[in-house]
């Protein structure tokens, strides 16, 4: 419980300050530093008791401003990040949090935290961080996730799936990986599994053209010759996705898949899975392994009537570089044109992609809102290829950033059109991200299918590390208090976008195809009034009662 004085006290408040240009001796500086082995480094010194340990962000539904989490040795800190300034909204010291999320349920924003212990505690934020209720699990918590139903908790071998509400278990997971990686959106629960099962693998997954690096190409052919593998174990590769809803009611699928499973699939070759996201969305997901040279990036499409036959359509190979390297923090865009990647190596990678595959372009990315992935011009001519289940999945395309900061970075997170960086420092930089249109080098145009370039310019910088002399606060936030989202700003587009009148005139050729849909029927005998056994001559006619018009007279005003 908070203290009387903790509770009176007013929220700080950190003025945003404009960032200084780092120049190319710094950048040199810090590379060395990096390089330079432990053995050769200054002798350590006391640890720092305000130095950050982690860092966390997140942006909420209900709330307009997003929230900075700090982790320290000795407890942990929330920010809300406003237009100009940020509002320091909890500081406890606690002692060690080795994970922590904050979730919006039934209208309440709530902290979940675990001390790297069995117990997972749940705080209101809306009332001053009182804590409401905790939970003891079968095993030491490592990483925990929520949404506004459900809270995902990963132990070491298992994933164990709460209540938002009172942190009731709903179910559990057993046989995953060992440190189990999840993604938990609005409705699927993704998690890194330790076997392949044929039962429920679904159509899709790892594509063969996925080239790995040189480094590891290097280590096959140096195992092959000296006849012993070198190289880790695939068995931890294969991602599995549940209905987190239907599970909680009626338990993980057994051997038969049914609608509780979405999808079970490879998502890498030869590495262990280490981190996946999902989008806004919750139907693209990203896949990261322990060597860092790449991820993978997966569309999924569920099958209405038999899950093993859901495509997972293998999109992007993100390409970051030969040194292997440990991905910290992923963020998809709002509209998921972009993706960022931030590693152990203080560097943030910019990704282009398209929720739907294919080339990143001018036309799709350059413009202010996501487009479709045929032109106006190509539907209407008929050029689009019809979308049936038994098409074969396209090749996945690789892809490499087209922007990259470097600045000891912890996280990263998309906020309305700008990115906002969080470093291990405890600094926090708002970056402008412009797309700039490149002309073709034969003609010298800008084409709409040409190339584009990413030019990211550094608006913002707070610094939100605490001081040593700082107490603990805790202010109380509700998201009902706090700005919400306009949701009625797409309907200015509505009639714009949806009803605007057709590329091709009528004159000029077809105006649509029709296609045979080799899939499986989804109509049954039993459930469809259409699969009738009885005749048209056998019915019997049915006399339909006369109703006379009223006169003009009687008719209403």
């Amino acid at each position: 419980m908070l203290s009387l004085e903790e509770s009176e006290m007013k929220p700080r408040t950190i003025k945003c300050q404009q960032p200084s240009e780092r120049t190319r001796l710094d950048q040199c500086i810090e590379m060395v530093q990096d390089l330079i082995p432990q053995t050769y480094s200054a002798p350590k010194s006391k640890p720092d008791p305000d130095r950050v340990c982690w860092v966390k962000m997140a942006a909420l539904p209900f709330l307009e401003s997003p929230l900075v989490l700090l982790g320290y040795p000795d407890g942990v800190q929330v920010w809300q990040v406003l237009e100009s300034e940020a509002k320091e909204m909890f500081h406890r010291r606690v002692g060690r949090v080795c994970a922590a999320c904050v979730c919006v349920s039934e209208g309440r924003l709530q902290l979940v935290l675990s001390h790297g212990d069995r117990v997972v505690r749940l705080l209101d934020l809306s009332q001053g961080g009182v804590e409401v209720c905790c939970q003891e699990l079968c095993g030491a918590v490592q990483e925990v996730t929520a949404s506004s139903r459900f809270v995902a908790t990963s132990l070491e071998e298992r994933v164990c799936v709460l209540s938002s509400r009172d942190l009731s278990v709903l179910f559990e997971v057993c046989g995953c990986a060992p440190g189990c990686p999840v993604a938990l959106g609005s409705r699927w629960l993704a998690y890194a599994d330790s076997q392949l099962r044929p039962d429920w693998q679904s159509v899709g997954g790892l594509s063969g053209a996925a080239v790995p690096s040189i480094t590891e190409q290097v280590i096959d052919t140096a195992a092959k010759g000296l006849g012993r593998l070198l190289v880790s174990s695939s068995s931890s590769s294969v991602v599995t996705i549940v209905d987190v809803l239907a599970c909680s009611e009626r338990g993980l699928p057994g051997d038969e898949p049914d609608a509780r499973l979405v999808g079970h699939f490879r998502a890498h070759a030869a590495h262990p899975v280490r981190l996946l996201r999902f989008d806004a969305t919750g139907s693209v997901l990203l896949s990261a392994d322990a060597a860092g040279h790449q991820f993978h990036v997966f569309r999924v499409q569920v099958h209405p009537s038999d899950r093993r036959r859901s495509q997972i359509q293998h999109m992007y190979v993100l390409w970051r570089g030969e040194t292997p390297a440990r991905l910290l923090d992923a963020c998809f865009s709002a509209d998921s044109r972009l993706v960022t990647a931030t590693t152990d190596h203080g560097t943030t990678h910019v990704f282009a992609i398209c929720p739907y595959g294919g080339v990143a372009t001018c036309r799709t990315h350059c413009g202010p809102r996501r487009v479709n992935k045929h032109s106006s011009f190509e539907r209407s001519a008929g050029l689009e290829a019809p979308c049936t289940w038994s098409a074969p999945l396209p090749q996945p395309s690789t892809v490499r950033a087209l922007c990259q900061l470097r600045d000891k970075h912890a996280a990263a997170l998309f906020h309305d059109s700008a990115l906002l960086i969080a470093s291990a420092r405890g600094e926090l930089v708002q970056v402008a991200l412009h797309m700039h249109a490149q002309p073709v080098a034969k003609t010298g145009r800008v084409a709409a299918e040409g190339p584009f370039s990413i030019d990211a310019t550094a608006l913002r910088l707070w610094t939100l590390k605490r001081q040593s002399d700082w107490t603990s606060l805790a202010h109380a936030c509700t998201p009902s208090t706090a700005t919400r989202r306009a949701h009625g700003s797409w309907l200015a587009q509505l009639e714009l976008v949806t009803h605007i009148g057709p590329s091709r005139r009528l004159w000029m050729g077809p105006q649509m195809a029709l296609f045979t849909f080799a899939g499986a029927a989804l109509l049954q005998p039993s459930s469809s009034a259409l699969f009738t056994t009885e005749s048209v001559d056998d019915l019997e006619p049915i006399t339909c009662p006369y109703v006379a018009p009223l006169p003009a007279h009687a008719l209403p005003d």
